[in-house]
Order: structure tokens, then sequence, then C-alpha cells
């Protein structure tokens, strides 16, 4: 990914300098090498590489270069490896922490080795920039991650608003082919009645024929709308049992057990409520498995005549901040507030999730 190239290369090059002054230092030295000056420069070297391979606190740091001040009250030739130490100060921006080391320098050796830690300090601090600018990127990309995540939420819960919208729109759609049905029931029916009003008339004019055929076409029209009306209410049925067994398929295909209760008919239910409904049992279960580990799960849904009421509750622990403003329960509460409805969430020992709809969609 491109920010972890570019913080990978950002502690490479910071290395490679440390790794290039050990060799410019080692050159300066290289005339006045003798076996203690080796040595302490081998454990400056032991020193860098060992905080490469693991973290310490700051503070050995700190130790080792005191140390190494001390070591140059014996050894002056030293003190120019102290240049080391005032680079990887500056690098980390810690100015209290470089500032007497590089003024002990500036006191102990001659102008032109004094040039080595000045350009160290001035190393030290470019590559503390690049790295301030290494992390304004990374917290940018982070940002940029988040709201991508967001939008993508965003994204998915539009797509569910859609799907919802289609699913409304649909058994909106048969309910006024149900009133379109009933409609023309009320026609046939009206036609029917007639019919046979005149068949009586005939009758009693004694015209005997065209009584039997009006009371054939009366029959005809009777059968006819009998027959419509078993078909919208066989279609209007089904529509109905699908949706409660969705419903139901719910609870029953949870991770967990549901205690489930029922009362009222789920029938009685606006198409438009049912679907909500639906949505706010799905969302709080969704909830659930996302936010706790509960041993037990319970889910009331109470259906009156005017009023429909959903309970879930858990006795896991929950994540406040992620259950109670995630996306997932601002939509469903949105939905339900549309339909006049309301949403509340109780703690104590469990977290309950209580939602309150009109049994009918309000106009």
């Amino acid at each position: 990914m491109p920010r972890s190239t570019y913080a990978l290369g950002c502690d490479q090059v910071t290395r490679l300098m440390t790794i290039l002054l050990l060799v410019l230092s080692l050159f300066l030295l290289y005339e006045k090498l003798d076996v203690p000056l080796m040595l302490v420069f081998l454990l400056v070297l032991f020193s860098l590489l060992l905080r490469w391979r693991f973290t310490f606190n700051p503070l050995f740091f700190l130790i080792d270069a005191t140390l190494l001040v001390v070591v140059s009250f014996f050894q002056v030739d030293a003190t120019l490896l102290l240049a080391l130490y005032i680079y990887t100060f500056a690098s980390r921006i810690q100015v209290f922490a470089l500032s007497p080391f590089f003024l002990y320098c500036l006191a102990i050796l001659p102008f032109p080795l004094l040039l080595f830690p000045a350009v160290s300090l001035l190393l030290g601090l470019t590559m503390a920039l690049w790295k301030k600018e290494r992390d304004i990127m990374r917290q940018e990309a982070d940002e940029l991650r988040l709201k991508v995540h967001r939008l993508q939420e965003e994204e998915e819960h539009l797509l569910l608003d859609y799907q919802d919208a289609q699913q409304l729109s649909r058994l909106e759609e048969r309910n006024h082919i149900a009133q379109i049905l009933h409609d023309s029931l009320g026609h046939e029916l009206t036609a029917a009645h007639l019919t046979l009003k005149a068949m009586g008339s005939l009758l009693v004019r004694g015209e005997v024929e065209k009584a039997q055929d009006s009371q054939a076409k009366a029959l005809d029209r009777l059968e006819n709308s009998l027959d419509q009306l078993k078909l919208a209410v066989r279609q209007l049925q089904s529509d109905e049992e699908a949706a409660n067994q969705r419903l139901r398929q719910l609870f029953e295909q949870f991770s967990y057990p549901v205690d489930l209760h029922l009362s009222g008919d789920l029938e009685l239910l606006d198409p438009a409520v049912r679907q909500v409904l639906y949505t706010a049992v799905k969302e709080a279960l969704t909830n659930v498995a996302k936010h706790a580990r509960p041993t037990m799960v319970k889910a009331h849904i109470a259906v009156t005549g005017a009023t429909t009421r959903l309970m879930v509750e858990n006795d896991g622990l929950h994540d406040q901040k992620n259950s109670e403003t995630g996306n997932g329960l601002r939509y469903m509460r949105r939905r339900v507030e549309a339909l006049g409805g309301s949403v509340a969430i109780q703690r104590d020992q469990t977290f309950r999730l209580l939602v309150t709809l009109p049994s009918k969609k309000e106009m």
C-alpha cells in the first residue's frame, strides 16, 4: 500500500543515515584508533543495533550518551561519537536531550571536527521533518479510509432502503390490486343483483324463458365474482404468510438461541409497518451479534389494534458507543420515527432495545 511504502522508506533512510554517520566517524577516527577507542566504537555500534532490533525506553538511550561523555574524559577522541546520539535525538525531535551533548561537543571538539556533530544535527532535524510529514499523511490516509468505510456503510444502508422501498411498493401495489378487485367484485355483484330483480319481474309477467336466461347470467356473474374473490384473498394471504415467516426465520436462524414470545396477530399489521418491524428485528439481532456475547436473548413482539411493540433483551456486554450510535441503529431509528414510532434503549443488568410502532401506517 502507498502509505506503508512511504513509512518504510522513511525508516530505511533514517537507518541508512545512521550507518553512513558510523562509517564517517570511523573514517575520522581512523588515524587515532587504538584498542580502547575501538572498543568504545563497537559498544556504540552495539547500542545502536540493539535499539534497532528492540524497543527500549528513551531514557536508556540518554544513559548511553551520558556514559559516552564520561568515557570521553579519558578518551577525548570518543567525543566525536556523540554525533551519532545527537543525530538520533534530533530525528526524534528530542531537543532537550540533544542540547547538552551538542554544547559539550562545541566545548571539546576543534573546529574541523565540530562540523561532524553539526551536520548530524541538521540531518536529524531533516529526518524529523520527514517523519512529521509522514505522520500527517498517515493520519490523513486513516481519516480517508474511515470516510470511505462510512460511505460504504451509507451505500449499503441506502441499498437496503431501496430494496425495502421496492418491497413496500410491491406490497402497496398488491393492496391496490386488491382494492381494484374489490371494486370489480362490487360491480359484478351489483349487476347480478339487478339481473335477479329483472328475473323476478319476468316471472311475474310469465316470460319464463327470459327469466331462465337472466338466472343463468346472474349465476355466471356470481361464480365469476366468487372466483376473483378467492384468488385475491389467496394471493394476499400468501404474501402475509411469507412476510410473517421471514420474520420468524430471523429468530430461528440467529447465532444465539432466542426465547421468542409473540402476542397478537401479525397479519393485522399494515404492510409498511410489517416491513419496518422486520428491519428493526434484523438490526436488533445484528446489534447483539456485533457488540455482545450473551448467555440469554429474549424477544417479545406484541401486536394490538393501535400499536406494535418490539423488545429485544440480552445479558451480554455491549460496546456502548458503537451499539448505541452505529449507522444501523441510526437508520432503524429514522425509519421507525418516519412511521410515527419510537426507539429506546435501557441498561441495567441487561441491554434492552425497545421499538414502538403504530399498527397502521400513519398518513
